[in-house]
């Protein structure tokens, strides 16, 4: 007797992605009206500026042609520094979460440089790298690092060791067993550290601008800071949330590529029973 098919889990999440993008952009939609009445109803355009006049400010930005001089510049910076710390990030909390003797000898020196305060290491950057770009990219490296770091580290010391070593019984290798066993059991938590070092990446590209630069996003803003333009400021930020979101995104995009095995291995294909 066959009876109607049930909707799989994947399935209705496809279904929610409409409504939930609807409701999305009905919250954002609501969020800037509100931004607009309140900047004009309480005449706070000083202190929080209002959408109209940062669109105006957009607008005048990008016709002007350094708004994509800017977002080259800042992008390139964080991109490379996000790329170095990431890798940089990822190959050594490999290694040393997988060698544990070697990992508990170095992570109190890494986690004492963690601890240090980020922007007061901004002006020694300068000192070592200099103001042009190479001081932006080393610092958002910096940043990312840290994040890849210690998310790899802790995600590769929690590879099952019982089945490492039914694998080494079977006969499995150095190399099969990081690329069977310890590379794809510590993959989500790589993946999560890359995710979360994105931001930081943008992050030390702005602090670096902040410091000593003669354009870039970051420029911008605090250029629009010491003339007290409240819109420009507010322009910059939203640039820099446009860019994070989209990066982001994209990034999801990836990573739902790479980690498709784990959610296929989970799929149930619903069909009519017999």
């Amino acid at each position: 007797m066959s009876g109607g098919s049930i909707p799989s889990g994947s399935t209705r999440r496809r279904r929610a992605l409409p409504v939930d993008a609807f409701l999305q952009f009905g919250l954002a939609i609501l969020a800037v009206a509100a931004w607009e009445i309140v900047a004009r109803g309480f005449g706070t355009e000083f202190w929080t500026s209002s959408p109209s006049a940062v669109a105006a400010e957009l607008g005048r930005w990008a016709a002007s042609g350094q708004l994509a001089i800017d977002l080259q510049l800042t992008l390139t910076e964080a991109g490379v520094g996000f790329v170095i710390g990431s890798v940089a990030g990822g190959l050594i909390g490999f290694i040393l979460g997988w060698m544990r003797r070697l990992g508990d000898l170095f992570e109190p020196f890494i986690l004492s440089l963690y601890t240090l305060p980020k922007i007061a290491l901004a002006p020694l950057f300068v000192l070592w790298f200099g103001i042009g770009a190479t001081n932006k990219i080393m610092f958002a490296a910096m940043l990312v690092f840290f994040m890849v770091f210690f998310t790899t580290y802790q995600g590769t010391r929690q590879v099952d060791r019982d089945l490492v070593e039914n694998a080494r019984l079977l006969g499995a290798g150095k190399w099969d067993i990081w690329t069977k066993i310890a590379i794809p059991y510590s993959a989500v938590w790589i993946f999560t550290g890359i995710r979360i070092g994105l931001p930081y990446a943008l992050i030390g590209a702005i602090v670096g601008e902040f410091v000593a630069a003669e354009a870039g996003v970051g420029f911008r803003i605090k250029e629009a800071t010491s003339f007290f333009n409240t819109a420009a400021v507010f322009a910059g930020l939203i640039v820099l949330m446009c860019i994070s979101l989209v990066l982001l995104g994209l990034l999801k995009l990836v990573e739902s590529r790479a980690l498709a095995w784990q959610s296929a291995g989970n799929r149930v294909s619903a069909g009519d029973p017999t």
